[in-house]
């Protein structure tokens, strides 16, 4: 790395010897012509900015290094259930790739030769092991006995505070396109743990701000919903008992085993639908997977989709919607990328006619 020197040093003797800088520097008024040394200034700026430049370099070669490292000694593991070892080889990932860099920097990382071959696998590993997390703490805290001690133990997840500003952060993108409180939800891909659906839920029974939206008594008086469907039937047998655990803070959730693309359940009776982060692994499944969706919503209503920016796109990938295909259908309304410890971004569009 480039060392940082004053401005004002000046450097170089056309025979490499060191007297003419001594004898300038004791003269008291040096004029160019008293000695025959070629002098160079050199330039502050630019020297900051080749620090700045290899400092970058620097940071984009450890960033790449970690990722790398990271998926290599994940496919090592035994299993991907939460101990010890994922838990922190996860949490470092998901620290790094939360990091908000400048795009120069974002950019070379994932264009990266070393990220590109990696990035498909580690994504489905960070899925595979976001399910086997979700299970873990489903059955963990389906041993509990009264709804209280339930919801206790459900709050103590430890991403539990990110769901609740996740959740209020695409709460405010629907409102916001729809001045309206949804009443009928589906939320596709909602895996063993629905914490979304259940703080989905809490906001529109109890929340007055989220009430205050909605337009007649009648809406009021209608208890929401939140369908969740996912293709796992554990997935569905766990969400469905913990659910029931939880007494009167599950009320309103309904189940239904289906692939996310499947046309037996039809969607015209909601008001909006989501779309997990897990569901499809590249942009051209999503997309096909979104058309299928949208081909059963009224038109609109509002689709919810979660998607990623940045490094984050290392855990999960980013969510395209301006395409030909989509835009014949979708309305883009909202887009929310946020900064802090919430991974996702947040979409929300509406159903054209």
């Amino acid at each position: 790395m480039s060392i940082l020197l004053p401005a004002w040093l000046r450097l170089g003797g056309s025979n490499g010897s060191s007297s003419a800088i001594t004898a300038s520097c004791k003269a008291k008024n040096p004029s160019p012509s008293s000695s025959s040394s070629s002098i160079t200034i050199v330039d502050k700026d630019e020297i900051i900015i080749n620090q700045l430049s290899d400092a970058k370099e620097e940071k984009v070669q450890w960033i790449v290094q970690t990722v790398v490292e990271t998926h290599s000694k994940l496919l090592e593991l035994p299993h991907l259930r939460p101990d010890d070892a994922i838990n922190q080889l996860l949490g470092n990932l998901v620290s790094v790739c939360s990091e908000i860099h400048d795009q120069e920097i974002v950019n070379k990382v994932l264009s990266s030769a070393g990220v590109q071959a990696v990035l498909p696998s580690l994504r489905q590993i960070c899925a595979q092991s976001e399910s086997c997390l979700e299970l873990h703490w489903a059955e963990h805290i389906l041993q509990e006995q009264s709804p209280e001690e339930v919801l206790d133990r459900l709050r103590s997840f430890p991403y539990y505070d990110n769901y609740e500003d996740l959740t209020r952060l695409e709460l405010c993108s629907i409102l916001s396109a729809t001045h309206t409180a949804p009443r009928k939800i589906a939320f596709i891909g909602s895996g063993p743990l629905p914490l979304t659906s259940l703080c989905l839920l809490r906001s529109l029974k109890n929340d007055a701000w989220v009430k205050s939206m909605t337009r007649s008594h009648e809406q009021e008086e209608q208890q929401p919903i939140v369908l969740n469907v996912d293709y796992d039937e554990s997935a569905i047998s766990a969400s469905l008992k913990l659910s029931l655990a939880l007494g009167e803070a599950g009320k309103g959730m309904e189940f239904i085993c289906a692939e996310a693309s499947s046309a037996s359940k039809d969607l015209t009776e909601f008001d909006v639908v989501y779309m997990a982060a897990l569901v499809g692994i590249s942009q051209t499944e999503k997309e096909g997977i979104m058309l299928e969706v949208v081909n059963r919503m009224r038109k609109g209503a509002l689709l919810v989709v979660r998607s990623s920016w940045g490094l984050r796109t290392c855990l999960y990938p980013e969510v395209d919607l301006a395409t030909e295909n989509l835009l014949k259908r979708l309305e883009p309304c909202v887009v929310v990328h946020p900064y802090n410890q919430v991974v996702n971004s947040v979409i929300v569009a509406r159903v054209r006619g």
